[in-house]
């Protein structure tokens, strides 16, 4: 199967042969996360430092006991428990992200991206813009997502791999009863988001519409 880069090709090609295969690229989700991680990684690095240079240059002013030595080496524990927790997030998005250079594929059986797949039509809904839980905070952010079905939840949630659910999206509630709602939208080298979601829904359309009506298995 050729590979396509551009968007007239991938559209003509999936038209006309009901399959396109084109390279992936990292989402623009992705990559911001990635610099907000680099960017907490460097506040709390910072912070001890700052702290420190605010004590050398107010010592003697104020008086220091054994409990205010004490509440800052506790301050300065919890800081690099903190800078541990940054850095293990940091690299297991960089392990998660290095997926995404792997080709997205839109065929009859489904849709693979980021080394998953294929996951069937059926399994989720045509790519939309929502508000969803920010990948980390409890506020919202847009994002292009495609909304797991009844079967794709229970596919996502229960069938794959704890491992790899990331790669589909974030997951959202408390820890012990988080959930993957949706499927983030592939980044794809050489279209815009917009394109690719175009891509996709026109593959949706194709397929779960021959689907209903008998015409793939």
């Amino acid at each position: 199967m050729e590979t396509h880069n551009s968007f007239d090709g991938a559209m003509g090609t999936l038209q006309s042969t009901g399959a396109v295969r084109m390279p992936g690229r990292k989402a623009a989700w992705s990559r911001a996360t990635r610099w907000l991680l680099l960017v907490l990684i460097c506040f709390v690095c910072l912070l001890p430092v700052v702290l420190v240079v605010v004590l050398v240059a107010t010592w003697g002013q104020f008086q220091i006991g054994v409990g205010t030595i004490m509440g800052f080496l506790g301050f300065l524990v919890m800081l690099a428990g903190a800078l541990t927790l940054v850095v293990w997030g940091y690299r297991r998005h960089t392990t998660s992200s290095a997926q995404e250079l792997q080709d997205v594929t839109l065929d009859a059986s489904g849709l693979t991206l980021r080394g998953i797949g294929p996951i069937p039509w059926q399994d989720f809904g045509p790519a939309d813009y929502r508000m969803v839980r920010s990948e980390h905070g409890s506020a919202f952010t847009r994002r292009a997502v495609m909304p797991l079905t009844p079967s794709g939840l229970v596919m996502v949630n229960e069938r794959t791999p704890l491992a790899l659910r990331s790669r589909i999206s974030p997951a959202t509630g408390a820890f012990w009863k988080a959930r993957h709602l949706n499927i983030y939208v592939p980044g794809v080298e050489g279209m815009t988001e917009g394109e690719v979601m175009q891509l996709i829904n026109t593959a949706h359309w194709m397929f779960v519409g021959q689907s209903a009506s008998g015409g793939v298995a």
